[in-house]
């Protein structure tokens, strides 16, 4: 597999911004690709690119000018022992059309003074060397706290916030060399998603393999990804911990999850919104529905590799080896089924789930330009005509109960439609959304 795929997009948003200079941020979640994407801009554009190092500013000073000093001389003769002589120096140079501090949040963990000394070199020196500067790092959090904080001295001094999303189905399939319409391919998706690092540690052959090798062996590589990703987020204490936990197992509304924990409902206000701040967990309401007209609302964990985490193989690890491969397959294709819903909405911007009650509709679309509602079913199994037709009743009879159908106008028009296998190749076209 090749080392560096998609992110055309990115770049020409950078490539964009080249031209007049200025600052900006890029985050993403853990193994997202963002270094491999800074460093692939640096080469393109002949930018300079460094990675800091945890240690003391001394240290981390040390790393970037030796590693500069090749292509700025001066830093072979003057070595700056501040972050204010580094900039001071800094300004006086021909910078390239991009610079790149990569791990920006060891820097400032190391010296928090660094951030105003930053600033002010932001605001005074950087818009006469019309440089862009980017600055990226493993912890979401430290750097919005950097950014998105009133108080924070580089608050209000980015031009732009890139967020680096994982890639799509269609683009998984072609790194693999796999064929975006074979279910297999989808199921093997399912396990990790669109996370370029994941794709790196994908063995070949069955899915069954892959899961073994990826997650239930002795030496599993990302049995232990979401604590790595929790730490490197800075999220301690065990209610956030366990709100994802039982998120991931199918505990999806807040009433439920508080009594899970034991705790007050009020008191999973402040876990719950670190957790969807950081893009661990997702809020949904019904389709149609604001938080100003329901009180509805569920939570949910879209990544597919966290949702295999925590809902198929924390609750399977002890018994994984007994099930067999027929078991396996199973568990495999019922976490596929969960992944194709969230897969049919991507592919389908602006819909949504709705629910009231017993009812739960998949899907539900405003169809532009027509105005034609579309109503959809997720299927994760091959059907027949005579099954696709039942499903379909099925389907307007579910939907003809809710409140939402008779909020609906007697001209209203309605496509009612079921997703299932057969609409895999279609889907994956569609999905363009990363």
């Amino acid at each position: 597999m090749d080392v560096f795929w998609n992110r055309d997009k990115e770049t020409a948003f950078i490539a964009a911004r080249m031209r007049k200079g200025g600052f900006g941020y890029l985050t993403g979640r853990r193994r997202v690709g963002k270094t491999a994407l800074l460093r692939r801009l640096c080469e393109k554009y002949g930018g300079f690119y460094h990675q800091a190092v945890e240690g003391t500013p001394e240290q981390q000073l040390l790393h970037l000018t030796e590693e500069w000093s090749s292509s700025i001389p001066f830093f072979k003769e003057a070595r700056p022992r501040s972050w204010s002589e580094f900039f001071n120096l800094l300004s006086g140079q021909k910078l390239p059309r991009l610079v790149v501090f990569d791990e920006f949040p060891y820097w400032v963990s190391a010296d928090p003074a660094l951030a105003s000394r930053f600033q002010k070199w932001i605001d005074h020196d950087l818009p006469r060397l019309k440089t862009l500067v980017l600055v990226s790092g493993s912890s979401q959090s430290m750097l919005d706290s950097q950014f998105l904080s009133q108080g924070a001295p580089l608050y209000g001094r980015a031009l732009f916030h890139l967020r680096v999303e994982p890639m799509s189905y269609e683009w998984f399939c072609r790194a693999m060399g796999y064929r975006a319409g074979d279910p297999v391919s989808f199921t093997k998706f399912s396990l990790v998603g669109g996370v370029p690092h994941y794709l790196k540690l994908m063995p070949k052959g069955s899915v069954v393999r892959q899961a073994q090798e990826l997650f239930f062996s002795p030496s599993a590589m990302l049995a232990e990804e979401p604590a790595h990703w929790l730490r490197d987020e800075g999220i301690t204490g065990n209610v956030p911990k366990a709100a994802l936990d039982l998120i991931g197992r199918g505990v999806r509304k807040p009433g439920e999850l508080a009594s899970r924990l034991g705790i007050p409902q009020g008191n999973l206000s402040r876990p719950l919104s670190l957790l969807l701040g950081l893009g661990l967990a997702q809020r949904e309401l019904p389709f149609g529905e604001s938080s100003r007209s329901t009180k509805k609302v569920l939570y949910t964990l879209q990544d597919p590799a966290l949702s295999f985490y925590y809902g198929t193989f924390l609750p399977n690890r002890a018994g994984w080896g007994s099930l067999g491969t027929s078991g396996q397959r199973r568990l495999l294709e019922l976490h596929a089924s969960r992944q194709w819903e969230n897969f049919c909405r991507q592919a389908h911007p602006g819909s949504g789930r709705y629910w009231e009650g017993q009812i739960e509709i998949d899907l539900i679309k405003h169809a532009a330009p027509s105005g034609r509602l579309m109503v959809g079913e997720c299927k994760w199994s091959w059907l027949g005509n005579r099954e696709e037709k039942k499903l379909l009743n099925y389907l307007r009879d579910r939907f003809w109960l809710t409140k939402f159908a008779r909020r609906l106008k007697k001209s209203a028009k309605i496509e009612f439609k079921i997703f299932s296998k057969r609409n895999l190749t279609e889907l994956s076209r569609q999905d363009k959304s990363r």
